[in-house]
């Protein structure tokens, strides 16, 4: 669980708080805290768009969509039942998910030139799909 919240937090930090000098060159940045909250969905259409998302509840849920050069995603939960989808269409696509919880679902879909995807789930039931199209 140490190993997990680490690697989070550098996943999070390294996606959204190097967004401070991006605003400046128009970058799209979105953070979401959600305790106990309902299911988060984010669209995002710019050059470059960076999302964070921080979740704990019985059941979680997130769903990011992203179309631009650069996009960057991370996503962590905590929950009984937790679910994530990421789609990312761009040049560059990253995206980080952890999860934790009795069951764990990811949908991750990256199309673009690079694309590099991470996906970490502890729990009873994981299951996890990931489609990346590009060189």
């Amino acid at each position: 669980m140490k190993h997990l919240l680490a690697i989070a937090g550098v996943a999070l930090s390294a996606c959204c708080g190097a967004g401070a000098p991006a605003l400046a060159q128009g970058a799209n940045v979105q953070t979401i805290v959600s305790i106990g909250g309902p299911p988060v969905s984010l669209l995002q259409n710019g050059s470059t768009n960076m999302a964070g998302v921080f979740e704990i509840g019985g059941t979680t849920g997130a769903s990011v969509v992203q179309n631009g050069t650069n996009n960057f995603t991370g996503i962590l939960q905590f929950g009984g039942i937790s679910t994530a989808s990421v789609g990312q269409v761009g040049a560059n696509n990253f995206t980080f998910v952890g999860q934790s919880g009795q069951s764990t679902m990811s949908v991750l879909s990256q199309f673009g030139s690079t694309n590099l995807g991470a996906i970490m789930q502890l729990g009873g039931s994981n299951t996890s799909t990931v489609v990346q199209t590009g060189h």
